[in-house]
């Protein structure tokens, strides 16, 4: 299980430090000031995401040892608005939110964070520019529900049974 966590973690990995190291090159090379600050910033942009990458890789790997996650009330409207709000900034394509002004579910925050981030961020790689991502929370009858569109390709039949597992990624999608 070891072997295979660091393979995996150094698989992911690999992706965002390529994206770094390519970015401060330009801005070591970059005589412009706006573009050295350009490219400055999406350095650390990419040092953010391999960040949430890490915590993401340890909070997995925290899981598969069977560590008991406790259950709390958490409001996923709250977090919803927040992974919004972190990514309508950074991307082209048009992020809405339907979501009431609160609904609690019985979970963990960090590992909804997690799973309500990596949902957008699907949506938004996935997704040609210009394209709508819309995020739905809604509560019925006491039942959560979580909702993510867009206008990406979808899942083809091959694709639908590594849904869900680490590390699955369509081909030809490194980012």
């Amino acid at each position: 299980a070891e072997r295979r966590f660091t393979a995996d973690a150094a698989h992911e990995l690999r992706t965002p430090i390529a994206a770094i190291r390519a970015q401060a090159q330009v801005a070591l090379a970059e005589r412009d000031d706006a573009r050295r600050a350009h490219a400055l910033r999406a350095t650390l942009q990419g040092c953010d995401r391999a960040a949430r990458l890490v915590d993401q890789l340890l909070t997995l790997s925290r899981l598969e040892s069977g560590v008991a996650v406790p259950m709390v009330p958490v409001d996923l409207c709250a977090l919803a608005r927040q992974v919004v709000a972190d990514r309508a900034l950074a991307r082209q394509q048009a992020i809405e939110l339907d979501a009431a002004e609160s609904c609690s579910v019985s979970g963990d925050a960090t590992l909804l964070l997690i799973l309500l981030r990596n949902l957008v961020d699907n949506a938004l790689r996935y997704s040609p520019p210009g394209a709508r991502i819309g995020v739905t929370v809604s509560g019925e009858g006491g039942a959560a529900q979580l909702t993510v569109e867009d206008s990406g390709p979808g899942l083809d039949d091959v694709a639908l049974p590594g849904l869900g597992q680490p590390f699955q990624r369509r081909l030809g999608h490194d980012a």
